[in-house]
C-alpha cells in the first residue's frame, strides 16, 4: 500500500511539478494527503465521463439513430435544447440543495449512475421500437440523462473545490480532456472502419451500452474519492435570483439583444 502511495505522489509530482504531493492551497488541511489519490481518481471518472457524453452525442449519434428508426424529423429538433437546457437549468433550482449536503459527493454519485443507467435505456429504446415511439422513449431518456448530468455538473464542482488545489485543477481539466479526445478520436476511427448503413441499430446501440458501462465505471472511481465534510449553511436559490434578474429585459435596453445574440452564436455552434 506504501508502495502505490509513492507510485502515486511520484506521477502526480510530475504531472503538477509539485515538489510536495501534499502541498494544499485553497483545500482543506484535512485534504492534503489525499490530494495526489483524489486527483487521479478525478481525472480518471472525469475523461470516462467525457467520452461516455461523446458517444451519446445529442448532437451527432442520437440524430443518426433516430435517421435510422425514421424518427419523425421534428423529434431531432428537440434533442440539443433538451441535452443543454437539461443539464444548466436544474443546476438553478438545486445548487442551493446541494450545498446543504455535507458530502457532495453524494450526489455527484447519484447522477452518475442516473446517466447510466439513461444510456442503457437509449440503447433498449433503439433496439426495441420504430418511429415515433423510439423517438418518444429516446427523448424521455435523454431528459433524464441531461438532468442527471446537471446534478453531476453542479456537485462536482464542490467536490473538485473541496479536494484538489486551484493551481492544480487547470492540469487536471486539461489532461482529462486530452484523454477523453484521444479515445474519441480512436472511436471515430473505428466507426470509419464500419459499414454503418450494412451494420444497422445494433452498432449504435452498442455505443450507447459502451457509454452507460464507461458511467458505471466512472460512478465507481468517482467513489473513491475521499471528502471532507464541507459546510452546509449559506447558499442562496439561484433559480429564484435568476427569475429576479428577469426584470433586466425591461430595464436594460441593450441587455436583450446581447442575450439573443449570444443564444443564437450558442444555437449555430450547437
Amino acid at each position: 500500500m506504501k508502495t502505490d502511495n509513492t507510485i502515486i505522489e511520484n506521477l502526480y509530482n510530475r504531472i503538477t511539478n509539485d515538489e510536495d504531493a501534499r502541498v494544499c492551497k485553497d483545500i482543506p488541511e484535512s485534504a492534503c494527503n489525499d490530494q495526489p489519490r483524489n486527483f487521479f481518481a478525478y481525472l480518471g471518472a472525469n475523461a470516462l465521463g467525457k467520452v461516455a457524453d461523446e458517444i451519446g452525442s445529442a448532437k451527432l449519434i442520437i440524430p443518426w439513430v433516430f435517421g435510422m428508426l425514421a424518427v419523425p424529423a421534428v423529434f431531432t429538433g428537440f434533442l440539443v435544447p433538451i441535452r443543454e437546457a437539461g443539464v444548466l437549468l436544474p443546476q438553478l433550482a438545486v445548487a442551493a440543495a446541494v450545498r446543504r449536503v455535507a458530502i457532495r459527493k453524494t450526489i455527484l454519485l447519484i447522477g452518475s449512475i442516473l446517466s447510466a443507467l439513461s444510456m442503457f435505456g437509449m440503447a433498449y429504446a433503439a433496439v426495441s421500437f420504430e418511429g415515433v415511439s423510439a423517438g418518444v422513449a429516446i427523448i424521455l431518456m435523454l431528459i433524464i440523462f441531461s438532468l442527471s448530468r446537471g446534478l453531476c455538473s453542479v456537485s462536482a464542482k464542490d467536490v473538485l473545490g473541496k479536494t484538489v488545489s486551484k493551481s492544480r485543477r487547470g492540469a487536471l481539466m486539461g489532461w482529462s480532456s486530452s484523454i477523453s479526445g484521444v479515445a474519441v478520436i480512436f472511436v471515430g476511427l473505428w466507426l470509419g472502419t464500419i459499414d454503418l448503413a450494412a451494420a444497422g441499430i445494433h452498432v449504435f446501440a452498442s455505443l450507447l451500452i459502451a457509454g452507460g458501462i464507461l458511467w458505471v465505471i466512472a460512478t465507481a472511481i468517482f467513489a473513491s474519492i475521499i471528502e471532507q465534510p464541507g459546510a452546509t449553511e449559506g447558499g442562496g436559490n439561484a433559480l429564484t435570483v435568476a427569475l429576479k434578474q428577469l426584470s433586466l429585459l425591461k430595464t436594460d435596453e441593450p441587455f436583450p439583444l446581447c442575450a439573443v445574440s449570444i443564444l443564437s452564436s450558442n444555437m449555430l455552434a450547437a
